[in-house]
């Protein structure tokens, strides 16, 4: 096998800028009705479903959550947790302190602008293998098991990074301007609210124009045209996922008139809001047929 060598001026900037804390790990076994009640953490914790599903209540907003999904709580957010589903439920948990992560405000796992739950996917079988080898070393406490938790929690939340850098891209915002970052993590949590740039430039303490040529220098847009892009790409989603109305869905994303929300649709995408959720059925439809060569003789 070649040899990789790492140059010397890294190009991943990835950074724990302290060591994280594991406090405690945990699981829970062949529940067929859990409940946990609304609580609120001065740490971070990570639940991970390995078997069945349930309904998680973060920050009011309700989210189910499957086999390979994972729920991520920052200090000073309340959750509340009950399974849903008929079988066993299963589940990883754990504790962590002592975090600061390069670009992500002091104390918080993830930036506040990202979904409290994410899904593993292809990640997902390494992630419960790190949170069954952290649980193990914790039960077992031999010798070496604090160092080797602590070093299988980093690489757990570096993994999560990698997750969801794929919808966050956190890696292109590397060397960018920490306005640049704080302005699009802003927009990304406030995105269906109306919002200015006013009152992005008054949160963050800066002139307007400061802020239009920082965020255009290092992202190559203005911050509005970033607004209306981060709509126009959720309002695919609820396009494709439900039957809401057209005027529904505007409202969603942050537009009182569906007749503009509409012009900007096409403009972006090229299609009207109905088209492309037209468009978006039929291509369901066609996925779900065969082809007649794979059919079996």
């Amino acid at each position: 096998m070649p040899k990789i060598e790492i140059p010397h001026s890294k190009s991943d900037r990835f950074r724990f800028k302290k060591t994280p804390e594991l406090l405690f790990a945990g699981q829970v076994v062949d529940e067929y009705s859990f409940y946990a009640a609304p609580q609120i953490h001065d740490f971070c914790e990570m639940i991970y479903i390995v078997e069945g599903s349930g309904e998680f209540n973060i920050s009011g907003k309700n989210y189910v959550l499957n086999q390979g999904d994972m729920a991520i709580y920052n200090p000073g957010v309340q959750h509340e947790e009950r399974s849903s589903s008929e079988g066993p439920f299963k589940v990883f948990y754990c504790g962590v302190a002592n975090l600061h992560i390069e670009g992500v405000p002091i104390g918080m796992l993830l930036p506040p602008s990202v979904d409290p739950v994410i899904s593993c996917e292809k990640y997902a079988f390494k992630v419960e293998s790190y949170l069954s080898e952290i649980l193990q070393e914790c039960d077992s406490q031999v010798l070496g098991y604090e160092t080797l938790s602590n070093n299988l929690l980093m690489s757990l939340i570096t993994l999560i990074y990698r997750i969801v850098d794929v919808k966050h891209q956190f890696q292109s915002l590397q060397g960018k301007n920490e306005i640049t970052i704080r302005t699009k993590e802003f927009i990304d949590k406030n995105y269906t609210q109306n919002i200015t740039l006013k009152d992005i430039a008054d949160t963050l303490y800066v002139s307007q124009h400061y802020l239009s040529h920082l965020f255009k220098r290092d992202l190559g847009d203005s911050p509005f045209n970033y607004l209306i892009r981060r709509r126009i790409e959720e309002s695919k989603r609820l396009l494709a996922e439900s039957n809401s109305p057209v005027h529904e869905v505007a409202a969603r994303v942050g537009y009182s008139n569906d007749k503009y929300f509409s012009m900007l649709f096409k403009k972006v995408t090229g299609q009207t809001p109905s088209g492309f959720r037209d468009g978006e059925k039929r291509k369901g439809k066609s996925d779900d047929v065969a082809p007649d060569d794979h059919k079996l003789n």
